[in-house]
């Protein structure tokens, strides 16, 4: 027993000058412990179970592998699947290193502070689930560092560049470093690196899922991989999990936002920086569907391949910039009729429209297609376009989707493009096109920009230098129809795929009047075909009349009869 009283009343916190009687048992055991991280951590480590609580934990093998490897070398880097108990390893080593080593200072840093916080309290529960006689007493205990009696500390830290700078560390552990900031986590390494290195025992250890092949951790990594440096390394996927077969991997995707992420999550695949959002193969097969339209309006800023159908599902999506020669306004019509073919119908795009020019013209052409769910970013210049379709012309059936959406009980229309929207939007885009390859793109410029549409460094996207993304961005707001929760509110979802995603819709009846007026295309524009006339139109029954079989003679056949 302790002659001494417990640190901070707390019955599991044995204050610095404890005196325990140790029995021939207990120091066996300390022996051991001390001399195997393995035999300490099977037989003394607890952890908390979300379903069986408070357990004593059962090391996977791949586990027990990654323990051995952090301890018998300096440099370890491991390439981890998500939740495959990483930060549960890292635990435990710098908990043994800490009790069963004299003046160790142990530092862990995270790509967050909230997860260096995390992994910081799965110490501080394993510590207090150790026998008392079996720790070194407490000198200092909170909720950011842990100080022992016998001079060894844990604590965590921020990633600036002066965080550890000047101070020595035992033992460096660094968490989802493929996750922090690539300046922050530069300038962090160029700190400590210099002090760690310079002693022959201290030790760096860094763990992380792959996020992309432009940081620091993914050059260790592959240069480990390669027998380029010093670090030992380990990788370990989602299928080393015990208990993770295909079954789970086809439930597992089918519940994520973006099924494309799994071989990332936990195939432990690097995006490549810089990437396409398409592949070469995939553009070329892609690229055999795109043809000529089969009109041309308004010089060549309004291309039709298919002419409007009444029991056809249509759906627009809409760019819009300030029509001074540079970015342009852009409006895609896609055909969701079937989800198994999504077709690209229409393309409007022009670069020198005005925001107050353009509006009239994305009323007219939403008529064309009978009144769609028009997707349009309201952001910027894109605010005066949403409100003034509402109110000037009474269009009724613009989605609107984003962060305060309602302000002072007045709905904000459009879609707000913050930066977690266009992240969704550009996943679901991916997926539809990328994953189950159902998008039909016809205009071979749109699938251009599709192709010069590029991954960055951290993680987002947007157009390589030189180039425009305004056909790629209103495809996207127009695919984004069929996200969740928005194909469930506009739409009744009949079927859905293998990765839970809709396969067949059918429309709510919302009040959307689809084709209540279906007119003919763009009647009061230039049209290619008409030498610079607006396409003609015929008022009476074109079955009888001299005048419908004069244009029926110069090639015309009639989008509506039988008036």
């Amino acid at each position: 027993m302790a002659k001494k009283t417990h640190y901070l009343n707390n019955p599991n916190l044995p204050a610095v000058g404890s005196m325990f009687e140790y029995t021939p048992e207990m120091v066996k055991e300390m022996q051991k412990c001390a001399n195997d991280v393995l035999y300490f951590a099977e037989n003394y480590f607890y952890i908390i179970n979300l379903d069986e609580g408070k357990q004593k934990i059962k090391l996977h093998k791949y586990q027990k592998k990654a323990i051995k490897l952090m301890k018998e070398n300096r440099f370890s880097i491991l390439l981890f699947a998500r939740q495959s108990g990483k930060s549960t390893i890292s635990t435990i080593l710098c908990l043994w290193q800490a009790i069963f080593n004299e003046n160790q200072n142990i530092l862990i840093v995270a790509n967050k502070e909230s997860t260096a916080k995390q992994i910081f309290k799965r110490i501080r529960v394993a510590y207090e689930g150790l026998p008392n006689w079996l720790k070194s007493p407490t000198e200092t205990y909170g909720k950011e560092s842990l100080e022992l009696e016998n001079g060894s500390q844990i604590g965590i830290s921020t990633t600036t560049g002066t965080a550890a700078r000047g101070s020595s560390c035992n033992l460096l552990m660094i968490d989802e470093a493929d996750w922090i900031d690539p300046g922050m986590l530069n300038e962090f390494w160029a700190s400590v690196y210099p002090i760690i290195s310079s002693s022959k025992k201290s030790k760096i250890v860094m763990c992380s899922t792959p996020r992309d092949t432009s940081g620091l951790f993914y050059k260790i990594y592959a240069g480990a991989v390669k027998d380029e440096n010093n670090w030992a390394h380990m990788k370990v996927t989602w299928d080393q999990v015990p208990g993770r077969d295909e079954k789970w991997k086809k439930e597992t995707m089918s519940s994520m936002s973006d099924p494309t992420a799994f071989d990332r999550e936990f195939a432990c695949s690097f995006n490549e920086s810089g990437e396409s959002s398409i592949d070469i193969d995939l553009f070329e097969r892609m690229k055999m569907h795109c043809t000529k339209p089969e009109i041309l309006v308004d010089g060549d800023h309004y291309s039709i391949w298919e002419v409007p159908q009444a029991d056809h599902l249509y759906v627009a999506g809409v760019d819009i910039s300030e029509g001074i020669n540079q970015d342009a306004s852009c409006i895609q019509i896609l055909d969701i009729t079937d989800l198994r073919e999504i077709k690209q119908v229409a393309c409007y795009h022009s670069n020198s429209i005005t925001p107050i020019e353009f509006t009239p013209k994305l009323h007219e052409i939403l008529l064309n297609w009978g009144k769609p769910l028009a997707l349009i970013e309201r952001n910027n210049c894109g605010a005066g376009v949403v409100d003034n379709l509402r109110k000037d012309y009474n269009y009724e059936n613009i989605v609107s989707y984003g962060a305060s959406i309602i302000i002072r009980d007045k709905v904000r229309l459009g879609i707000i493009s913050h930066i977690n929207v266009k992240y969704q939007a550009i996943i679901n885009e991916r997926y539809w096109i990328n994953t189950v390859k159902s998008v039909i793109i016809k205009d071979v410029r749109t699938l251009n920009e599709l192709k010069t549409f590029n991954r960055n460094a951290n993680g987002s996207w947007s157009a390589e230098s030189g180039k425009h993304d305004d056909r790629v961005m209103s495809l996207i707001w127009a695919l984004f129809i069929l996200s969740e929760p928005m194909v469930e509110k506009y739409f009744e979802v009949i079927q859905r795929d293998d990765n839970n995603k809709p396969l067949r819709i059918k429309q709510l009846d919302y009040g959307l009047k689809y084709f209540i007026n279906p007119t003919s295309i763009y009647s009061n524009q230039q049209n290619s075909l008409t030498q610079g006339h607006a396409l003609p139109f015929l008022l009476g029954n074109s079955e009888s009349n001299k005048d419908a079989d004069d244009l029926k003679d110069d090639g015309w056949t009639f989008l509506q009869s039988g008036y």
